[in-house]
């Protein structure tokens, strides 16, 4: 169960047969053997607010433990604000990621994703991919979340 941290009013819990779907109006967001799922959805802001709700959720899912984290990028039209892109990178952001595989489509969707990369550096492995198939094996190859 997620704890109180996250603005409730922000979220809904549903539970799946895989486990615990949480929607939000930027992201939905579960977990799937010991990978973290962001599906990102369109919207028309991507601030700090946002940023904040993404992480503390994914921390709550990670469980203490490093995680790989598939983040599907395929449903943005806007992009993270520079608050936003700088506490990604951040160590509260960073804690609990393993590495972080990001689904695009489209050249804009590439672009934000290059620049995130480029500007924030992020201090786990990141890299953009086009399938999700092609994300889950490398994440796979990161090793496993354990005691990391």
């Amino acid at each position: 169960m997620l704890s109180t941290n996250v603005n409730i009013e922000s979220w809904k819990a549903y539970m799946t047969n895989e486990g615990e779907l949480i929607e939000t109006e930027i992201a939905d967001f579960w977990m799937d053997g010991d990978v973290v799922y962001i599906k990102f959805k369109p919207t028309t802001r991507h601030s700090i607010e946002e940023a904040h709700l993404v992480v503390n959720i994914h921390n709550q899912l990670s469980n203490g433990k490093k995680t790989p984290v598939l983040a599907d990028l395929r449903g943005i039209t806007t992009g993270a604000d520079r608050k936003a892109r700088k506490y990604y990178v951040g160590e509260k952001s960073s804690e609990f990621k393993l590495g972080m595989a990001m689904l695009v489509t489209s050249p804009f969707q590439r672009m934000l994703g290059n620049i995130f990369l480029a500007l924030g550096s992020p201090p786990y492995p990141t890299k953009l991919f086009e399938t999700e198939n092609a994300g889950l094996e490398w994440l796979a190859g990161l090793g496993s979340s354990g005691d990391l």
